[in-house]
């Protein structure tokens, strides 16, 4: 028997389910804010082409503020949770030393798969930063916890700074420019080429966005990265998911950062729209630091799991979920390509017509399908078929 279903009769299966359905949950996060910069590019988060509608308006606030930087920071923490868990699964099955070449050829297989992602498909692909990023982390390897703790804490710290820096230097301090309430040219054509090109058109303006988002990730987002890797190893070692009632104290505490980082989130989300409606080339550089730093708002999604996790009706939604997350190299791929498929001017086009709002919802659909694909291909399979690539890369033929 595969999938979820096989785990009822083992301790501590419904908190392995709840991991994957965490990790779901996080694709679907990134999926959301994805879609809206698809075919502009690095910009800030999403361009309304038109005057925004109150719908708009409404999915742009909601994602900005509960979504953008969460699901991601979200699936970067579990990253780090998988590397604990790998690690030491390989060092039991191979000894230290077989088990980092083991975990250095499943980086390598990741990269790969990033660099072709991030030049076909999507330029904002995390793979390669979360590859190249993974290579450091192998530095943790058997890492105490209270060094691991100290470096999280240091990594997340130095990130924050070099956050308020860049604002500073953009003029967080100063007066917004007075600009017109004008998309940017550079902007448009973008769009333009993206929207209604051949593909041949699309990967050129792809390539270019994706390179330098890259030399972003793995500079100055790379301590963001690294800090969010070891603290999810941390919590694989401490079992904060695994054991949450062992650790009241800590979940109490993450309770409160979150509801004390909402607030952030709401603001750098409200001036943000308002920076894009009002004067979208000079986007609000308060809001969207405000923006990048309120990722800790994913403590308060974390604590809420961990205290329902025992409830019936989370129980069934994690049982519906966790299939999509046992396979979430898969569906991340997917998800570009679905995005293409059904936005590009190579696919059906219709990246010209939706608006930000009925992009949220063709979201929503592209994760619906996603659930029900999963739960179909894990219950005849059990692992996804890039997953099974990538294991066969890890372990050989043997694997």
């Amino acid at each position: 028997m595969t999938g979820v279903t096989a785990l009822a009769g083992r301790p501590g299966a419904e908190r392995l389910a709840l991991l994957d359905a965490l990790r779901a949950v996080a694709l679907f996060g990134i999926l959301l804010v994805n879609i809206l910069s698809y075919l502009w590019g690095p910009v800030s988060l999403a361009v309304f082409k038109t005057p925004p509608t109150l719908a708009d308006q409404a999915a742009y606030l909601l994602i900005a503020t509960f979504v953008s930087t969460k699901f991601l920071s979200l699936f970067a923490l579990l990253f780090g949770y998988g590397f604990a868990l790998q690690l030491r699964a390989l060092r039991r099955r191979h000894g230290p030393v077989q088990a980092r070449a083991a975990y250095r050829r499943r980086l390598a297989f990741l990269l790969a798969v990033g660099v072709l992602h991030g030049v076909f498909l999507y330029f904002g692909d995390i793979v390669t930063a979360y590859a190249a990023c993974g290579f450091a982390l192998l530095l943790y390897a058997g890492a105490r916890p209270a060094l691991l703790a100290r470096h999280a804490r240091g990594w997340l710290a130095a990130y924050a700074a070099i956050t308020v820096l860049i604002a500073i230097a953009l003029g967080v301090a100063g007066a917004p420019p007075e600009e017109a309430a004008e998309i940017p040219p550079e902007w448009l054509e973008r769009f333009e080429i993206a929207a209604t090109g051949n593909y041949g058109q699309f990967v050129r303006v792809n390539l270019s966005d994706y390179l330098d988002m890259t030399a972003v990730s793995v500079t100055l987002s790379a301590p963001y990265l690294l800090g969010l890797f070891v603290l999810g190893a941390l919590a694989a070692r401490l079992g904060w998911l695994a054991q949450p009632e062992r650790h009241r104290r800590l979940w109490q505490a993450a309770r409160r950062l979150g509801w004390a980082t909402l607030p952030v989130a709401a603001l750098g989300a409200w001036l943000m729209l308002r920076a894009q409606i009002e004067t979208p080339g000079a986007a609000s550089a308060l809001g969207f630091t405000l923006n990048v730093l309120s990722f800790p708002l994913l403590a308060l999604y974390l604590a809420w799991a961990v205290h329902w996790r025992n409830a019936p009706a989370l129980r069934a939604i994690v049982a519906w979920l966790a299939p999509a997350g046992r396979m979430p190299l898969t569906n991340y791929l997917a998800q570009s390509l679905a995005m293409g498929v059904l936005l590009a001017g190579w696919g059906l086009g219709w990246g010209v017509w939706l608006s930000t709002a009925q992009l949220a919802l063709l979201a929503l659909a592209i994760v619906v399908v996603q659930i029900v694909a999963s739960r179909a291909w894990i219950a005849r399979f059990g692992q996804g078929p890039v997953e099974a690539l990538w294991r066969r890369a890890t372990y050989g033929a043997r694997g």
